[in-house]
């Protein structure tokens, strides 16, 4: 009697966890999706900027190519914009990430909660902070989005300047020809390749160290496999989850027999 009353408690205690888990869920999934779309707009403000600044650049021999870094610098604010939504967004994705990889992937499996995903996330909604760096968050924008987008300006930039009005003799008349107003060519130079040293650091980096969780990767739980192994396996399978218990095979057995 003491057990099954013991029983009896626990069942409305479950519902009522349940219950709070579905609505904590779908609060969370409503902050990423929101997060996630205003990603979205930031990187269709870029494509449409460069777009226009590389149409007007061309549209005439003699526009000045400093339209065209005007476009760089605002792709490049978009790019900073984009990487602080980022890291907000990575925050309630995380939280989304440990209730489906903690919570519910384990309840349609018949296995228990995962306690560590869920004290994970307890300490996440206790003291609530952000974990992805910017530094991190710039290179994963610039490998995702925004490195074609500088690498089409780049490659305009270049075309602009060393085809107006006749290609240069040598490299030094090209310096020349970047200047803007009272300042230099070199200089200009200087910054554009700078620039996009910085940024081919950054996209590299994206493939050496470890991307955010994303919407499609789980909590690491294990050593990370090696580079090169990553790349001829890509896809390689995981662990084989825990197995239920045996299936019969055959006729199912006779009813027991009542007196």
């Amino acid at each position: 009697m003491g057990s099954s009353g013991r029983d009896k408690n626990e069942l409305p205690e479950r519902s009522l966890s349940d219950q709070a888990m579905v609505q904590l869920y779908r609060g969370e999934l409503g902050r990423a999706d929101r997060w996630r779309t205003r990603l979205d707009t930031t990187t269709n403000w870029a494509i449409t900027t460069s777009a226009a600044v590389i149409s007007f650049g061309f549209a005439s021999p003699t526009s000045p190519h400093a339209i065209l870094l005007v476009g760089l610098w605002m792709v490049l604010t978009f790019l900073l914009i984009e990487a602080r939504r980022y890291r907000y967004y990575d925050l309630w994705n995380r939280r989304t990430r440990l209730m489906e990889d903690g919570f519910w992937a384990p309840k349609l499996r018949h296995e228990p909660v995962d306690p560590d995903a869920m004290r994970e996330l307890a300490v996440e909604l206790e003291r609530p902070q952000i974990s992805l760096s910017l530094f991190s968050a710039i290179s994963t924008r610039l490998n995702r989005a925004y490195g074609p987008i500088f690498l089409v300006l780049l490659l305009a930039w270049f075309v602009k300047v060393y085809t107006y009005p006749a290609p240069p003799q040598h490299f030094r008349e090209f310096v020349l020809r970047a200047h803007i107003g009272p300042v230099p060519g070199w200089f200009v130079t200087g910054l554009v390749c700078f620039l996009y040293a910085l940024a081919t650091f950054l996209f590299a980096n994206s493939f050496l160290g470890r991307a955010p969780m994303g919407e499609l990767r789980t909590r690491p739980r294990g050593p990370r496999r090696a580079m090169l192994s990553t790349l001829v396996r890509p896809y390689a399978v995981r662990k084989p989850r825990r197995q239920g218990a045996p299936r019969r095979v055959g006729p199912p057995p006779p009813p027991p027999i009542t007196h």
